[in-house]
């Protein structure tokens, strides 16, 4: 039986050791009780496989300064944090009782994280007996604490579990991890931690769509963007070049001094090295079109989208403001059947007041008439210039606004009015001339790409109804210039 962890004259002997070195450094320096412990007895490989003491690195730092009991982590490649995160919460796991649950996106990558656990405990100096191993769990005998490591998708943990450390590890990975979030946070108490970590992988995912959230302030999770560049780990000196097996175009273009206008922006901005821009230049050609989403420098460009994307720019307003009778909005519907799992109606306003702004929607797949008799209460209730489209089922809901009496202008979808209604809205989000106000609207937008025929439309599985009713409603400042019958 593996003996490992901390007996209490010892623990109380750090503690007070801890103490005194407090003193030693800035408040905004003072490192935790837990990395005291990890950087004073933790062992760990190098990446040259060598056994050395874990002195956590800048990147590990500057986390362990800013973190929070729900973080969200956007980051790089081989940053360091499930290192940092496993011994963490080991850590708390030797110290009191804690239970505490890792789960990667897949087995090899499970089994690596596991491993390092292992490794963690035998090079500990100090005994403490474990109740029980297994390939996935580990009990302590002494604090009854409880690790577990495990596969997304290999456990559900939910009611009547009590967790205190979730590690969610490259989330972006992982397939319906909206399911194992869902769990894992009713199992964790207010005061427990949930961080969930991950480089980028496409657009429209849930990792995708919870980082624009805790961007904007709407997400229970503090948002932490990492760089490849927050530290100088990654860099080739010319020697190092010398060394790389490329053709000798490629190593002279990573070796030439001249700095192009994107890397010298990056020089200024972010006081890079030319070691630095040698490395990135060397990564751009072994990743090509990759590089963005495996190395980041922003958080936008590193969430690719597959094909040309649509609309680049969509700048959001701080809040959005109450509807006003005295403002003539213009207005889209976006129709559909109204069956559960089909896709949605949108009805969109927009306030045409420069800057022209997304002030309210309703999106759902309610029936025809349900949706309709909404959408014909906010048109009774303010003043809207109102476009519906009238292609397909969008002929049952010019109908229904018919019977509820409501002025509308039919607007036809056709191989000609599509991509100037695309174009339109395009230019008018890419100039800041309409802000948009719905993060889900913003994500929907962006979302959008130019297929093999080029042809804009949504990724398999995603709506675009909120698109076309932002663009029906933006035609509609055109009014009487659209040429078409007003109802």
């Amino acid at each position: 039986m593996v003996k490992i962890g901390y007996p209490k004259k010892e623990f109380e002997l750090k503690i007070k050791l801890m103490k005194i070195m407090l003193k030693r450094h800035s408040s905004n320096l003072i490192p935790s009780a837990n990395r005291f412990l990890i950087e004073k007895d933790f062992w760990i490989r190098d990446k040259d496989k060598r056994k050395v003491r874990f002195i956590l690195n800048k990147t590990q730092r500057i986390y362990e300064q800013r973190k929070t009991n729900r973080d969200i982590i956007l980051k790089a490649r081989q940053k360091g944090f499930s290192s940092y995160i496993l011994a963490d919460q080991l850590v708390d796991c030797l110290l009191g009782y804690t239970n505490a649950v890792v789960i990667s996106h897949e087995k090899e990558a499970t089994a690596r994280l596991f491993a390092k656990v292992k490794f963690y405990l035998e090079n500990l100096p100090l005994p403490v007996s474990v109740q029980y191993d297994t390939k996935h769990d580990i009990v302590f005998e002494k604090t009854g604490s409880h690790y577990y490591i495990g596969t997304a998708g290999q456990k559900a943990f939910g009611r009547g579990d009590t967790i205190h450390r979730v590690h969610l590890s490259e989330v972006a990975q992982f397939r319906k991890p909206e399911n194992i979030i869902a769990g894992l946070k009713e199992a964790v108490p207010l005061d427990g931690t949930i961080i969930i970590e991950s480089t980028a992988n496409g657009r429209g995912n849930w990792f995708y769509n919870e980082w624009q959230k805790a961007k904007e302030g709407d997400s229970i999770y503090t948002p932490h963007f990492i760089p490849w560049f927050i530290d100088d780990e990654y860099k080739l000196t010319e020697e190092d070049i010398q060394t790389l097996t490329i053709p000798t175009k490629a190593k002279e273009r990573v070796l030439e001094p001249k700095l192009t206008e994107e890397e010298q922006m990056l020089v200024e901005k972010f006081k890079l090295t030319i070691d630095q821009i040698r490395w990135r230049r060397y990564k751009i050609w072994d990743l090509g079109d990759l590089f963005p989403q495996e190395y980041p420098e922003n958080d936008v460009d590193c969430f690719l989208q597959s094909g040309r994307p649509v609309f680049r720019v969509v700048k959001m307003i701080d809040k959005r403001p109450d509807l006003n009778k005295e403002i003539e909005y213009l207005g889209g519907v976006d129709g559909a059947e109204g069956i559960k799992g089909g896709d949605n109606h949108c009805f969109a306003l927009i306030d045409p007041n420069p800057p022209a702004k997304v002030v309210f929607e309703i999106t759902n797949n309610e029936p025809i008439d349900v949706f309709d008799t909404k959408v014909a209460k906010i048109c009774s209730e303010y003043k809207v210039r109102l476009g519906v489209e009238k292609n397909g089922v969008g002929v049952a809901h010019c109908q229904k606004f018919r019977e509820l009496g409501i002025e509308f202008t039919e607007w036809e979808t056709t191989s000609s009015s599509r991509p100037l209604l695309i174009s339109e809205l395009e230019e008018a989000y890419r100039k800041e001339e309409l802000l948009e106000s719905y993060l889900e609207a913003k994500n929907e937008l962006l979302d959008m790409f130019y297929d093999d025929t080029n042809k804009p439309v949504a990724p398999e599985g995603k709506h675009d109804d909120r698109v076309f009713a932002r663009g029906i409603a933006w035609q509609m400042r055109k009014g009487a210039e659209l040429g078409v019958k007003w109802i």
